[in-house]
């Protein structure tokens, strides 16, 4: 099994990047981002999981932190990124906590940002997850919304509506302002960070898919 799953991890790198290097990609919006790290060094950023594929050819090299669960396609997750330059933690940031979490917040520390699928790993799809408000309140570190979209891509019929972008067709990635979760937060903060989160990152998306499409 752990020999399959480093052929198919060492595929879908080098499709990952094939792929990646014909996409026409534009970014906007990226003061958001400039704003975000003059706030904190380190940011978490926020995306959702059908999202994730051109993220993760921009991205390539970065030594960010992605979080991948424990199942094995989350395994796949994992030693694919791993090889496009990603750091990879394994488990949930479901619940407020967890290791995953304290984890994560301790990879913040040492310097590296984060990438969070913070609708994932199995959705509802479009629904933040807390895990990102905690790690956010810990580390003190700015939350990112960022997403991908395309001009022309296949959708699949998963949880998630992943997007595969065509080769050749144009890419659009766009950010959205910082999010900043209080050290003091109470609950009732938490879950209005967290609904700030998601309807950040809708509105993103919409957007980028309106100028995917112009």
């Amino acid at each position: 099994m752990s020999a399959r799953m480093n052929v198919a991890a060492a595929a879908g790198s080098t499709v990952i990047r094939a792929l990646g290097a014909t996409w026409r990609i534009r970014s906007l919006d990226e003061e958001h981002l400039v704003a975000a790290r003059r706030r904190s060094p380190q940011l978490i950023f926020a995306f959702w999981h059908g999202r994730l594929l051109p993220l993760s050819y921009l991205y390539r090299g970065s030594g960010a932190r992605i979080l991948a669960s424990r199942h094995e396609d989350g395994e796949l997750l994992g030693r694919t990124v791993r090889r496009l330059g990603f750091g990879h933690v394994r488990g949930s940031s479901t619940r407020g906590g967890s290791r995953a979490i304290l984890e994560l917040v301790e990879e913040l520390r040492a310097g590296h940002d984060l990438g969070l699928t913070v609708d994932g790993p199995r959705g509802p799809r479009h629904v933040v997850k807390p895990g990102v408000v905690q790690i956010a309140k810990i580390s003190g570190s700015a939350i990112v919304p960022i997403t991908s979209a395309s001009r022309r891509h296949r959708t699949f019929a998963s949880w998630d509506a992943f997007e595969l972008p065509y080769p050749w067709t144009r890419v659009v990635v766009r950010y959205g302002p910082a999010v900043i979760v209080p050290a003091d937060a109470d609950r009732d903060t938490m879950e209005a960070k967290r609904l700030e989160v998601e309807r950040a990152l809708a509105a993103v998306t919409s957007e980028a898919d309106r100028d995917a499409s112009v």
